[in-house]
């Protein structure tokens, strides 16, 4: 069963204009003009950025939106860890709010949660052509877009952020770039150095990392300083990109959801409490027991782990990341090459997809506190305009883009000083929160980022070929009382699952203690969660009728 993006737009075509139509009529009643103060002009806002971004204050583009608007902001800006941490400080004490929050990766049980309770207010009234007219333009051209947002409650609490990166597969399906997002990389380098072969099962590259670890494969005299293989574990340590997710498709799954939700044959389950994943964390310990594994692994974090890439000397025997250059830098990445999805003990291997989308909804959402919400969203409007929204994703032009278009009228990514990565020079540019990057805005305002091109060529003319599943989790709308069930338990149940898995893989004992972890995920709710996830499900496939 597949999900093509085709699917997805027919599926909320009817509803998104129904709404569309009622939000051009004026505002509801949860965001009466008339209750609000148009005084107000100096915002509070808590952001997350990028662990290598400067304060949003110090940025150029934001200072010229603020002018534009006559606005002033006051930023409280996060990165890293601590991003989870403080929103949460933000939404369960209630009290001295922020007038909105901005990129902080808000789910929707806390859209839901906080929408009810009062500490969110609707934004659906306020997306008319008065008050955001550059949102508006990309709703004529997606009317499914505002579907997407809405909660279950018939209001929108995060606006929207639409991405289209996408292929054509030679199934004639499209599928976009978050498809795959853990791409594995080997030291071929290396390889020459201990005369061995590209590995295609799994017990071949143990072999090999052993002999990355037994010899001064990187020639500077150290035996010591080699690792042969890293990553980061769990991925809400920041690293959606660097998880081991494709080791573990020797055994069977590959779990890229933090949530460890998956699908198979229309059937929601938890993939951390599957026996595939429990035969790969068995596997696996014996090689930490070994020192194939980075001791570091459940405490770096994106920019240590990038560190050790980019260090004088090569350090990384097999590392996962969304690329290569941007973990260990452009000259030394001609040394590496993708590692192949591996067979496993048994000789095969399982490979499904992320979920995927266009679409998100946790951008930037609106407290009570705010008492002139309508200017607030003028201003958040001007990052839906398409330039700007390209200023935003990766930086201004004279930043990351040259000076001045081309002869068709396209800004190009300007080129890089010596040192320099894509990825580098993005995270350091770039203004997290709500954008939009359409299809027809390549050629038409700016080029697609090479890398990104690069990434959409790499799924399809190597990754693709070891898929043997398209079925993905869609993007669902949950009800008020799944949003309850999720937001209760989902938490406690990865929480235990991260940590007992860390457990498991740093110290043995997952065969012994492995019934009882499933017991008391029972007892913690599981099945519940389970429950929620699928019959959200059925309703998104009943609606497309299959």
């Amino acid at each position: 069963m597949k999900r093509i993006v085709k699917q997805l737009t027919a599926m909320g075509l009817t509803a998104a204009m129904a709404l569309t139509m009622a939000a051009c009529g004026g505002k509801s009643s949860g965001t009466d003009a008339a209750q609000t103060d148009t005084a107000q002009t100096n915002f509070k806002i808590f952001a997350g950025i990028s662990p290598l971004s400067p304060d949003n204050s110090e940025k150029p583009l934001v200072k010229q939106l603020n002018e534009a608007m006559g606005v002033t902001i006051e930023w409280n800006c996060v990165s890293g860890d601590t991003l989870t941490e403080k929103k949460n400080l933000i939404l369960n004490a209630g009290d001295d709010l922020p007038d909105a929050l901005m990129a902080a990766q808000m789910t929707d049980s806390e859209l839901i949660t906080g929408g009810s309770s009062g500490l969110l207010i609707p934004l659906e009234g306020y997306i008319n052509e008065e008050t955001m007219p550059n949102l508006m333009k990309i709703v004529e051209k997606r009317p499914n877009m505002l579907a997407t947002c809405t909660m279950p409650d018939g209001h929108i609490y995060g606006l929207p952020s639409i991405s289209e990166m996408g292929f054509e597969y030679k199934d004639g399906n499209t599928y976009y770039i978050g498809a795959i997002p853990q791409f594995t990389a080997i030291n071929t380098k290396w390889l020459e150095a201990v005369n061995m072969e590209m590995p295609t099962t799994v017990d071949e590259l143990h072999d090999v990392l052993v002999a990355f670890k037994e010899n001064d494969v990187n020639g500077n005299g150290d035996a010591t300083d080699e690792i042969p293989m890293s990553f980061i574990f769990p991925e809400s340590n920041g690293a959606w990109c660097a998880g081991m997710s494709t080791f573990f498709a020797p055994f069977g799954c590959t779990d890229y959801q933090m949530d460890h939700r998956a699908i198979k044959d229309g059937k929601v389950y938890y993939q951390a409490a599957s026996e595939e994943y429990k035969n790969a964390i068995a596997y696996y310990h014996d090689w930490f027991e070994e020192g194939l594994i980075d001791i570091e692994v459940f405490s770096q974090d994106s920019s240590q782990y990038i560190a050790k890439g980019n260090g004088d000397d090569a350090r990384l025997g097999v590392f996962v990341w969304w690329e290569i250059p941007e973990v260990v830098g452009k000259e030394r990445a001609a040394d590496y090459a993708y590692l192949p999805i591996l067979n496993g003990p048994d000789g095969t291997h399982h490979v499904n997809l992320n979920e995927m989308g266009t679409t998100g909804h946790d951008a930037f959402s609106v407290t009570k506190a705010c008492k002139n919400p309508e200017l607030l969203l003028k201003w958040v409007d001007q990052r839906y305009e398409p330039l700007i929204s390209m200023q935003c994703i990766y930086g201004p032009i004279g930043v990351f883009y040259t000076d001045e278009p081309d002869e068709n009228g396209c800004y190009s990514m300007r080129e890089l000083n010596e040192g320099e990565t894509e990825g580098e020079l993005k995270s350091k540019s770039e203004w997290t929160g709500p954008s939009e990057q359409l299809a027809e805005d390549y050629g038409t305002y700016y080029y697609m980022e090479e890398r990104a091109q690069q990434r959409l060529d790499d799924l399809n003319d190597f990754w693709f070929q070891y898929v043997d599943s398209t079925e993905y989790f869609p993007s669902v709308v949950y009800t008020e009382e799944e949003i309850e069930v999720i937001n209760d338990k989902l938490s406690d149940l990865k929480a235990m699952s991260e940590e007992r898995i860390a457990h498991w893989l740093r110290d043995g004992g997952i065969e012994n203690e492995w019934d009882q972890y499933l017991s008391d995920l029972d007892s913690m709710g599981l099945q519940d969660v389970i429950g929620a996830w699928q019959a959200a499900y059925d309703r998104y496939a009943e609606a497309l009728g299959e």
